[in-house]
């Protein structure tokens, strides 16, 4: 069961794929001040090549950033990036890892991810769909709302890979379609005042 510790805390995952790495920066660029929220950034990697996306991040946000490869609890302004050959949920507050196995031809670590932020968060659970292609993220997104949390997707204009986004739009209806800058900003917003819709 959710305690009250984490009932309390935001938990804001940002899945993307292809091209992602840009509107990530951009928008931890953008979070200037504390937000009280814990950060999680669910990448698609290949197995094979170290990921370097947080290296890259820490160039952009003052926020500690830890690549998880093991289980990890979450604290608010801190950053928590998924690395490669690994699957990751949320329970209790817990980030959990397990290596990705070889049958999983399908990366579906967006919506592996949301749907237990989802079940573990409620109302405080937020996903934002970036950059990228395919469908991953739009079951995870459905059940996010389920929960009353907040889905958040990024403006397929303002995108390189526009495909991920545009069938999150499609499929669902998010709270916000906003570019990465104006996304940070809306959020900062909204964990000021989460009654906040516009």
């Amino acid at each position: 069961m959710t305690n009250q510790h984490t009932r309390s805390l935001f938990c804001i995952a940002l899945g993307c794929s292809a091209g992602g790495l840009e509107p990530v920066c951009t928008f931890f660029q953008q979070i200037t001040e504390k937000t009280g929220a814990a950060f999680v950034v669910i990448p698609h990697l290949t197995r094979e090549h170290p990921s370097k996306f947080a290296d890259i991040l820490s160039k952009f946000t003052h926020m500690p950033i830890h690549r998880v490869t093991d289980t990890k609890y979450l604290e608010p302004d801190n950053i928590y990036v998924l690395v490669e050959d690994k699957m990751m949920v949320v329970e209790d507050q817990h980030l959990k890892v397990r290596k990705r196995y070889s049958r999983e031809i399908i990366n579906k670590s967006i919506d592996i991810f949301f749907k237990s932020m989802a079940k573990d968060f409620h109302e405080n659970a937020i996903g934002v769909i970036l950059s990228g292609m395919g469908a991953d993220g739009i079951e995870g997104i459905k059940a996010i709302e389920e929960h009353h949390g907040l889905v958040i997707v990024q403006d397929p204009e303002s995108t390189d890979f526009n495909i991920l986004p545009q069938t999150a739009i499609n499929k669902d209806d998010p709270h916000a379609i906003l570019p990465p800058a104006d996304i940070a900003r809306f959020l900062v917003r909204y964990l000021k005042n989460d009654s906040i819709m516009s």
